[in-house]
């Protein structure tokens, strides 16, 4: 259904660029948007409260937004141009609130550093390497970053304690599943971290399991009929009859046999199923499909004695008989 703007009412208009829909729309969020659209249509040059006031977004907000287009060039001005003091001001760190107050075990607490923009633009004049970092990141996203990337990253730099290549690396895994945001990619590297992955070659070689996993748990779900992701306990299930080594084809005829037995998919009787071939060695189709065959019954008769009757047949009698 194609839709149609109801200008009819409206007396004043103002002109926008088409460059802002052509090259910025898709990057550009909520805040940022209504802050360039308030500077095109006001006289003069408003400063941040102002701005804040008129378009109904907090301060921060509008800071950001500023940061955003700055950094593409298309507004200058505002207080995030100001100089830096000569020592920037400390980061304020967001941490659980219950969890300053837990007792100390030695563990490495994972904070995340929260910077306004304008220290943020203080640190890449003193800080080649972060600029550097940004433009990489940039590239390897293909987005322009925001404010919450610039703190992300500088965290997963000083306080997660990742070296340059490995945040691109991280950046780059993340990218190549479609999930590009600062959420996304920071959840990621808290996982690695968590595990003591924090080397270059340590992420690489967890990356290629990670992607291995992924994998076989897509070929898992497709040989169960599942459309939805598998759950933590499914997950469960999944690598414990991998690690059985029943490969695919003995869980698709394990599904067979659970189905026409019970009617319905169950993970609890799969599992039944699979503990039964692991203990009576079965692990192969082959083998399962023979294990309720009945087995021939052996000969309890007794076999025909061929010496027995050569000797009868050359002396012409049996040993024993009287002459």
């Amino acid at each position: 259904m194609s839709i149609t703007l109801n200008s009819s009412g409206w007396k004043r208009f103002f002109s926008v660029p088409c460059a802002l829909v052509d090259s910025y729309i898709k990057l550009a969020d909520g805040p940022a948007l209504k802050v360039f659209l308030y500077l095109i249509s006001c006289e003069g040059a408003p400063d941040e409260e102002s701005v804040a006031k008129a378009v109904g977004i907090t301060r921060n907000e509008v800071d950001d937004a500023i940061c955003f287009w700055k950094q593409l060039g298309v507004i200058s001005g505002g207080e995030i141009t100001s100089p830096m003091p000569a020592q920037p001001a400390e980061p304020a760190i967001k941490e659980n609130e219950a969890a300053l107050n837990e007792p100390k075990t030695g563990a490495v607490k994972i904070v995340h550093a929260s910077y306004a923009p304008k220290d943020i633009a203080g640190m890449l004049k003193e800080d080649a390497v972060l600029k550097e970092l940004f433009l990489e990141a940039e590239k390897t996203l293909g987005r322009i970053l925001r404010h919450a990337d610039h703190e992300t990253l500088i965290s997963l730099r000083d306080y997660y304690g990742f070296d340059e290549p490995s945040i691109v690396l991280i950046l780059s895994y993340c990218s190549g599943l479609g999930k590009t945001s600062a959420r996304y990619y920071e959840t990621v590297a808290k996982g690695l971290f968590e595990k003591g992955v924090t080397e270059f070659h340590a992420i690489e070689d967890e990356f290629e399991r990670m992607r291995e996993q992924f994998g076989y748990e897509n070929e898992f779900r497709r040989v169960l009929g599942l459309e939805t992701k598998l759950t933590s306990r499914q997950t469960e299930y999944a690598n414990s009859w991998r690690s059985m080594g029943f490969g695919l084809d003995m869980i698709a005829l394990a599904r067979e046999k659970c189905v026409d037995n019970l009617n319905k998919l169950s993970f609890p009787y799969i599992d039944r199923i699979m503990r039964s071939w692991s203990e009576s060695g079965i692990f192969t189709p082959d083998a399962a499909k023979n294990e309720n065959k009945p087995q021939k019954a052996k000969s309890t008769e007794r076999s025909f004695d061929i010496d027995e009757f050569e000797s009868f047949t050359l002396n012409g009698k049996k040993e024993g008989t009287p002459e």
